[in-house]
C-alpha cells in the first residue's frame, strides 16, 4: 500500500500472496486449513499450471512456504465484465500448518454495516486493479507488506463516485489521519487521485473488527477492473 505502514509479523496472519511464475498476482486469505478465498478475475477459467500459495510471510523478497493448488473455483455467477460475484476459491493439495503466522480469517454472519469497526487493507501493491469494492488512487508497489486504516462508506455515497457498482458490492475509503491512510475520498473510482494515494491486492481482504471486540473478519473482497 503505497502509503501504508508496513506490518508486523503475525499481525494479518490470514493473507496469502498467489504467485505465478513465482511473481505475485494477487492477494487472498486464509478461511480453513485447506481452502485460500481471493477474487476471480485474478484468473482465467483454469488453473494455472504455475500457480502457487505463499502463507506465512511478509516480505516478498525472502523465501517464504509455499503451497500447491489442487482446484480453482470462480463463482457460477461470477461477470467478468461488471465484476459481480468476483469471488474464487483455491483448494490446497495440503493443508496449512497453523501458527502464530498463519490463521484462518473469519467470515461475517450479520450484513449491518455499522457493525463493523476499525477496518483495515492489506496487500503488496503489485496490481492497479483496486476499482469498485475499494476507491483509491494509486502508487507504487512494496515487497513489504503493508496495511491501511479504512472506513466503510454507504452504497449511496459509493454510487456518487461509481455509478455502475454492482449488487452485492461495497465501497470503502482510506482514514486520514494516523499515519496510516492516504487521501481521504481515494481517487474518485480508482482512476487516481493524484499523490499520496494507495493501492491494494486485488483479491486481498478488507477486514474489520465486530464491534470493538477486536476479533477481525473479512467483510470483502478487493475487486478490480
Amino acid at each position: 500500500i503505497g502509503t501504508g505502514t508496513d506490518v508486523k509479523p503475525g499481525e494479518f496472519p490470514w493473507l496469502v500472496s498467489i504467485q505465478s511464475q513465482g511473481k505475485h498476482i494477487c492477494g487472498g486469505t486464509i478461511i480453513s486449513a485447506l481452502w485460500i478465498l481471493t477474487a476471480a478475475h485474478c484468473f482465467a477459467d483454469e488453473l494455472p499450471p504455475d500457480l502457487t500459495v505463499a502463507v506465512g510471510g511478509l516480505d516478498l523478497s525472502l523465501p517464504l512456504e509455499e503451497h500447491n493448488p489442487d482446484s480453482l473455483i470462480l463463482h457460477e455467477e461470477f461477470n467478468r465484465t461488471s465484476l459481480q460475484n468476483d469471488i474464487a476459491l483455491i483448494l490446497l493439495s495440503n493443508p496449512v500448518e497453523f501458527s502464530t503466522e498463519k490463521i484462518p480469517i473469519c467470515l461475517p454472519f450479520v450484513c449491518d454495516m455499522g457493525t463493523w469497526q476499525h477496518c483495515w487493507a492489506a496487500g503488496w501493491d503489485s496490481t492497479s486493479a483496486a476499482l469498485l469494492i475499494l476507491l483509491f488512487s494509486f502508487a507504487a508497489a512494496s515487497p513489504v507488506l503493508q496495511k491501511t486504516r479504512m472506513k466503510l462508506i454507504s452504497r449511496e455515497e459509493c454510487l456518487k463516485q461509481i455509478p455502475h457498482l454492482v449488487v452485492g458490492m461495497m465501497c470503502a475509503e482510506t482514514e486520514q489521519g494516523e499515519g496510516e491512510g492516504g487521501e481521504g475520498g481515494g481517487g474518485g473510482g480508482g482512476e487516481g487521485g493524484g499523490g499520496g494515494g494507495c493501492q491494494v491486492d486485488s483479491g486481498g481482504p478488507l477486514v474489520c473488527s465486530y464491534w470493538n471486540t477486536m476479533k477481525w473478519f473479512q467483510v470483502g473482497i478487493i475487486s478490480g477492473g
